[in-house]
């Protein structure tokens, strides 16, 4: 009897011992072996100037993109990647080079139960787009300078090769975030198919807004109120009065017939009233930036404006990149070739974005440890 006791026991042990061994853990996941695979291209939408003729030269640059994603990343742990070509957008510029780029998609596998499963979903990107901005740069609608679009960056994150780093648009940098990316642009040496947007400009830019919004809202105002005729107005007021008398009892009307009579205000003097105090709350508004154009040198003027968000319902003041602020920039056209073929690379964004995760961030300590910007760069203008 002790004999089988001792021998049920050990057995207990051992299947407890193997159940440890080949339960699915993390482990496991980055000791998966993935690997690359070509997924069907995706030509949405791309710009009604670009000739399909074009295409497979667009094709063929792309193809020499994911070969530099793949060698710096060549052998996957935990995940399983795909690539696939993407022609679609317009043209920054008139008459410009076409957009297009690589897609990759990451997917990991996890833990279902004690089985290892693929993902079929992912945060895990990377991209490298030619000729467009895409998610680098936030397009701001409220203004433009000089004709050209304007566009936010994301805060500068230090650097990769000499190359300047910033966040995308898709983080979730916090305590508790799971979301995060990482962007750099590749342009021709000094020179960017951006330019700075000067302070001078951001608060000229924030008066004008706003001088048409103080205009669509006196109009909308003017639109509102309809004035009556002294004949109507003595009319509204004793029909506000025989209301009362049937509503409240006779022992609080004549009181509230006092209140309604003091309160009381023509359509005229309401609307008057509120007209000025839209423009008071619009000159209370925009004295600060009166204050700075005013008081200000003009050295400081053409400064970059940095600014931590827009908001062009109260300013606040200009913020720093060191503290997390954001530069505004406006389309270069001066920096395009419109000499050039409509599918050769004019400037390059790689753009790579993750979710947290073992297998995920090992994908992006190695891509920004391997990848070869300056070979990247070497396919500008060819």
């Amino acid at each position: 009897m002790k004999r089988t006791i001792l021998l049920f026991y050990f057995i207990s042990i051992m299947l407890h011992s193997f159940s440890q061994q080949t339960s699915c853990n993390e482990e496991m996941i980055m000791n998966t072996k993935g690997s690359w695979g070509k997924r069907p291209d995706a030509n949405t939408y791309p710009d009604e100037s670009f000739a399909k003729n074009q295409f497979a030269q667009a094709n063929s640059r792309i193809d020499k993109i994911q070969k530099l994603v793949q060698t710096a990343y060549p052998y996957p742990k935990g995940i399983e990647a795909g690539w696939y070509r993407g022609i679609s957008g317009k043209a920054l510029v008139k008459g410009g080079p076409a957009p297009y780029g690589l897609n990759v998609i990451l997917l990991t596998y996890f833990c279902n139960t004690n089985k290892i499963q693929l993902g079929d979903e992912t945060g895990t990107w990377a991209y490298v787009w030619a000729n467009q901005f895409n998610w680098f740069a936030e397009y701001v609608k409220e203004f433009s300078i000089k004709k050209q679009p304007v566009y936010l960056l994301t805060q500068r994150d230090g650097e990769i090769n000499g190359y300047p780093v910033y966040k995308g648009q898709h983080n979730e940098n916090s305590n508790t975030g799971i979301k995060y990316s990482h962007a750099v642009i590749i342009t021709r040496s000094g020179q960017s198919p951006y330019i700075p947007v000067t302070k001078k400009e951001y608060l000229k830019a924030f008066l004008l807004f706003n001088e048409k919004k103080l205009t669509e809202s006196l109009a909308g105002i003017e639109k509102g109120f309809i004035v009556k005729t002294d004949a109507q107005e003595e009319e509204a007021k004793q029909k506000g009065l025989e209301s009362i008398a049937k509503t409240y009892s006779a022992n609080v009307v004549e009181r509230r017939k006092a209140e309604y009579l003091k309160n009381y205000k023509p359509e005229k003097q309401k609307k008057e009233e509120w007209l000025a105090k839209t423009k008071k709350d619009y000159e209370d508004a925009m004295k600060p930036v009166h204050d700075i154009l005013t008081n200000s040198a003009e050295q400081d003027l053409i400064q970059p404006a940095i600014i931590d968000d827009i908001d062009f319902q109260k300013f606040t003041g200009f913020s720093t990149e060191a503290t997390g602020g954001r530069q505004l920039v406006s389309l270069n056209p001066g920096y395009f070739d419109s000499k050039l073929a409509k599918y050769i690379p004019q400037f390059f964004i790689v753009y790579w974005r993750w979710n947290k995760g073992r297998a995920q961030e090992n994908f992006k300590s190695q891509l920004e440890a391997n990848f070869d910007f300056n070979a990247l760069k070497a396919m500008l203008d060819k």
